[in-house]
């Protein structure tokens, strides 16, 4: 008995997809030059933007700054400490001043008279320090002028803060201050219009900038024959 072996059917499925369509992975291997080229697009435009923007950026800073700088300069000031023994008219006068040598006001803030290492409270103080025996040989009354130190100086302004004029009866104390004034030093605190502060000593060339002005100074007050006292903290 014989047996037929079946044949296998053919298989009449349908595929309705396209022939063209490429899987997933392909098609994003395919869009990738696409896309790169789409990026260096983007950075070499928004690159120029960005470097621009950074120069501006830069230049207006440099040119505040140059403004600044150029303010400053024109409003500069420049107090200095002198003495002198003669008059504009030629007489014996023994005087001590500070004066604005710089283009813009000084704000004096604080002054401190040294003399032979030690900080002087006043007029009186400094006197009897230098020249004791020539005023007790005097004998009173005791004159000189004095101004105050403290406040404004304009450009080109100077203030005498201690002035003592020769006459018959003082020649003696005069003389011996006369000896005496070249070891005193001066140091002065002063700010400009911007409050940029700094502090000339007569026995320095430059003056020396800081922030604030020193609050340990013994100030010189030329108006008061009080002893000395510390600054205002």
């Amino acid at each position: 008995m014989s047996h037929a072996q079946a044949l296998p059917q053919p298989d009449h499925r349908c595929y309705t997809g396209g022939m063209n369509e490429l899987p997933e992975a392909e098609k994003s291997r395919a869009d990738r030059p696409l896309m790169r080229s789409l990026l260096r697009t983007e950075i070499l435009i928004t690159l120029p933007t960005l470097v621009i923007s950074i120069a501006l950026a830069y230049f207006s800073f440099v040119q505040a700054d140059a403004s600044r700088k150029m303010q400053r300069t024109e409003t500069w000031p420049y107090v200095s400490y002198e003495t002198g023994n003669s008059s504009n008219d030629g007489k014996a006068e023994l005087s001590f001043t500070l004066s604005n040598d710089g283009v813009g006001p000084a704000r004096v803030e604080e002054m401190e008279l040294v003399y032979n290492g030690k900080p002087m409270g006043g007029p009186l103080q400094f006197l009897s320090h230098c020249c004791r025996s020539a005023i007790m040989a005097m004998g009173p009354p005791l004159s000189f002028a004095t101004d105050q130190v403290e406040g404004v100086l304009r450009a080109g302004q100077e203030r005498r803060f201690f002035v003592l004029t020769k006459t018959d009866k003082n020649a003696a104390l005069w003389d011996r201050l006369n000896e005496e004034r070249w070891k005193v030093v001066v140091r002065t605190c002063y700010c400009s219009i911007f409050d940029d502060c700094w502090v000339s000593d007569s026995h320095k060339a430059q003056p020396q900038e800081l922030k604030t002005c020193p609050a340990d100074w013994t100030k010189f007050e030329p108006m008061t024959d009080a002893p000395p006292r510390p600054a205002k903290t």
